[in-house]
């Protein structure tokens, strides 16, 4: 799944594709969804808790 800005880079996708042989999708609102994502993980500190790196 690419978001962020880098998403936006055309033809990323593809070439990620071809280089990996792994599937690659592009976010559908590839900016919103970075910024949604991290409100949602920073309003539960528990979950934050468990996926920090020491």
């Amino acid at each position: 799944m690419l978001a962020g800005g880098g998403a936006l880079i055309k033809n990323l996708d593809k070439r990620i594709r071809e280089e990996t042989g792994l599937p690659v999708t592009l976010a559908e609102n590839p900016l919103s969804c970075v910024v949604l994502g991290t409100g949602k993980m920073l309003s539960d500190f528990q979950l934050l808790r468990k996926i920090a790196i020491n």
